[in-house]
Protein backbone atom coordinates (compact mmCIF):
# COMPACT_ATOMS: atom_id res chain seq x y z
CA UNK A 1 0.00 0.00 0.00
CA UNK A 2 1.30 3.42 -0.84
CA UNK A 3 1.31 6.02 1.92
CA UNK A 4 -0.08 8.63 -0.47
CA UNK A 5 -3.81 8.29 -0.84
CA UNK A 6 -6.46 9.69 -3.12
CA UNK A 7 -9.34 11.67 -1.65
CA UNK A 8 -11.71 8.78 -2.49
CA UNK A 9 -9.85 6.18 -0.43
CA UNK A 10 -10.87 5.65 3.17
CA UNK A 11 -8.17 3.30 4.55
CA UNK A 12 -7.40 4.24 8.12
CA UNK A 13 -4.08 3.60 9.78
CA UNK A 14 -2.67 4.16 13.23
CA UNK A 15 0.09 6.78 13.35
CA UNK A 16 2.38 7.02 16.37
CA UNK A 17 3.34 10.70 16.70
CA UNK A 18 6.64 11.07 18.51
CA UNK A 19 7.41 14.73 17.78
CA UNK A 20 6.07 17.61 15.72
CA UNK A 21 7.55 20.55 13.82
CA UNK A 22 8.45 23.91 15.40
CA UNK A 23 5.56 25.94 13.95
CA UNK A 24 1.88 25.63 14.85
CA UNK A 25 -1.14 27.84 14.22
CA UNK A 26 -4.91 27.82 14.55
CA UNK A 27 -7.37 28.48 11.73
CA UNK A 28 -10.76 29.51 13.13
CA UNK A 29 -14.04 28.18 11.79
CA UNK A 30 -15.65 29.96 8.84
CA UNK A 31 -18.76 31.33 10.59
CA UNK A 32 -17.73 34.66 12.16
CA UNK A 33 -20.60 34.84 14.68
CA UNK A 34 -20.07 31.23 15.86
CA UNK A 35 -19.15 31.26 19.58
CA UNK A 36 -17.11 28.05 19.04
CA UNK A 37 -15.23 29.46 16.05
CA UNK A 38 -11.88 29.53 17.89
CA UNK A 39 -12.38 26.27 19.78
CA UNK A 40 -14.45 23.26 18.68
CA UNK A 41 -14.89 24.46 15.08
CA UNK A 42 -11.26 25.41 14.49
CA UNK A 43 -8.43 23.49 12.83
CA UNK A 44 -4.87 23.37 14.14
CA UNK A 45 -1.85 23.03 11.85
CA UNK A 46 1.78 22.08 12.48
CA UNK A 47 4.81 22.17 10.19
CA UNK A 48 8.56 22.68 10.02
CA UNK A 49 10.21 26.09 10.28
CA UNK A 50 12.24 28.47 12.37
CA UNK A 51 11.98 31.28 14.91
CA UNK A 52 9.83 34.18 13.79
CA UNK A 53 7.21 31.94 12.14
CA UNK A 54 9.31 31.45 9.02
CA UNK A 55 8.80 28.21 7.12
CA UNK A 56 11.60 28.25 4.52
CA UNK A 57 10.10 25.10 3.01
CA UNK A 58 11.87 22.95 0.47
CA UNK A 59 8.99 20.47 0.85
CA UNK A 60 5.70 22.18 1.75
CA UNK A 61 3.38 20.26 4.02
CA UNK A 62 1.32 20.29 7.21
CA UNK A 63 -0.10 18.11 9.94
CA UNK A 64 -3.76 19.01 10.56
CA UNK A 65 -5.95 18.28 13.56
CA UNK A 66 -9.56 19.37 13.85
CA UNK A 67 -9.74 20.90 17.32
CA UNK A 68 -13.20 19.55 18.25
CA UNK A 69 -12.08 16.00 19.11
CA UNK A 70 -8.85 17.27 20.76
CA UNK A 71 -9.82 20.22 23.00
CA UNK A 72 -6.82 19.90 25.33
CA UNK A 73 -4.50 17.64 23.41
CA UNK A 74 -3.62 19.24 20.08
CA UNK A 75 -0.18 18.09 18.84
CA UNK A 76 0.67 15.94 21.81
CA UNK A 77 2.68 12.76 21.26
CA UNK A 78 0.49 9.68 21.02
CA UNK A 79 -1.40 7.40 18.67
CA UNK A 80 -3.91 8.81 16.19
CA UNK A 81 -6.17 7.47 13.50
CA UNK A 82 -5.18 8.84 10.08
CA UNK A 83 -5.69 8.25 6.38
CA UNK A 84 -1.95 8.73 5.81
CA UNK A 85 -0.29 11.36 3.67
CA UNK A 86 -2.16 13.03 0.84
CA UNK A 87 -1.48 15.81 -1.65
CA UNK A 88 -3.45 19.05 -1.27
CA UNK A 89 -2.40 21.16 -4.24
CA UNK A 90 1.35 21.66 -3.91
CA UNK A 91 1.35 20.70 -0.22
CA UNK A 92 1.54 17.37 1.56
CA UNK A 93 -0.95 16.86 4.37
CA UNK A 94 -1.48 14.35 7.15
CA UNK A 95 -4.83 14.63 8.91
CA UNK A 96 -4.74 13.25 12.45
CA UNK A 97 -8.19 12.17 13.56
CA UNK A 98 -9.21 10.74 16.91
CA UNK A 99 -6.66 9.88 19.57
CA UNK A 100 -6.31 6.13 20.07
CA UNK A 101 -5.52 4.05 23.17
CA UNK A 102 -2.02 2.73 23.79
CA UNK A 103 -3.24 -0.81 23.04
CA UNK A 104 -3.57 -0.03 19.30
CA UNK A 105 -0.59 -1.18 17.21
CA UNK A 106 0.78 1.66 15.05
CA UNK A 107 1.29 1.28 11.29
CA UNK A 108 3.55 4.34 10.85
CA UNK A 109 5.66 6.73 12.90
CA UNK A 110 5.57 10.53 12.56
CA UNK A 111 8.56 12.43 13.87
CA UNK A 112 10.51 15.63 13.39
CA UNK A 113 14.17 15.23 12.41
CA UNK A 114 16.30 18.26 13.35
CA UNK A 115 19.82 18.80 12.06
CA UNK A 116 20.87 20.22 15.45
CA UNK A 117 20.50 16.76 16.98
CA UNK A 118 21.19 14.25 14.18
CA UNK A 119 23.06 16.24 11.52
CA UNK A 120 22.13 17.60 8.11
CA UNK A 121 20.53 15.43 5.43
CA UNK A 122 21.89 15.58 1.87
CA UNK A 123 18.58 15.31 0.02
CA UNK A 124 20.47 15.02 -3.28
CA UNK A 125 21.87 11.64 -2.19
CA UNK A 126 20.22 8.34 -1.26
CA UNK A 127 19.49 9.54 2.27
CA UNK A 128 16.72 7.10 3.25
CA UNK A 129 15.06 3.79 2.51
CA UNK A 130 11.82 3.70 0.49
CA UNK A 131 9.61 3.51 3.57
CA UNK A 132 10.24 7.17 4.54
CA UNK A 133 8.10 10.06 3.25
CA UNK A 134 8.75 13.76 3.83
CA UNK A 135 5.61 15.45 5.10
CA UNK A 136 7.32 18.87 5.31
CA UNK A 137 10.89 20.09 5.20
CA UNK A 138 12.54 23.44 5.94
CA UNK A 139 16.12 24.69 5.71
CA UNK A 140 17.60 28.02 6.80
CA UNK A 141 21.19 29.13 7.44
CA UNK A 142 22.52 25.60 7.72
CA UNK A 143 19.71 24.28 9.94
CA UNK A 144 17.18 21.73 8.75
CA UNK A 145 13.91 20.51 10.16
CA UNK A 146 12.07 17.64 8.45
CA UNK A 147 8.77 15.99 9.38
CA UNK A 148 8.75 12.38 8.23
CA UNK A 149 6.19 9.60 8.12
CA UNK A 150 7.97 6.25 8.20
CA UNK A 151 7.66 2.57 8.92
CA UNK A 152 9.53 1.23 11.94
CA UNK A 153 12.97 0.04 10.89
CA UNK A 154 13.32 2.65 8.13
CA UNK A 155 16.86 4.00 7.69
CA UNK A 156 18.10 7.62 7.40
CA UNK A 157 21.56 8.92 6.59
CA UNK A 158 22.85 12.28 7.84
CA UNK A 159 26.26 13.90 8.05
CA UNK A 160 26.57 12.37 11.56
CA UNK A 161 25.89 8.79 10.51
CA UNK A 162 23.12 6.30 9.92
CA UNK A 163 19.89 6.24 11.92
CA UNK A 164 16.98 3.85 12.34
CA UNK A 165 13.35 4.93 12.91
CA UNK A 166 12.13 3.15 16.06
CA UNK A 167 9.00 3.28 18.25
CA UNK A 168 10.82 5.76 20.49
CA UNK A 169 12.44 7.98 17.82
CA UNK A 170 15.73 7.76 15.98
CA UNK A 171 18.42 5.32 17.03
CA UNK A 172 21.97 5.72 15.75
CA UNK A 173 23.30 2.62 13.96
Amino acid sequence: MTLFRQATEHRKMVVLCISFGSLSWLRPGNVTDDPLRFSRHAAAFNTTGFTGSRRFWHTPGVIRMNVGPHPRSVFRPGKYESGGMEKRGEWNRVLLNRCLPDTKKPDRILLCVQSRTVGRIDFGSKWCTNDVLIVAGSAFRGDQETLILAQPGAQLKTERGNWEVTWTGLLKN
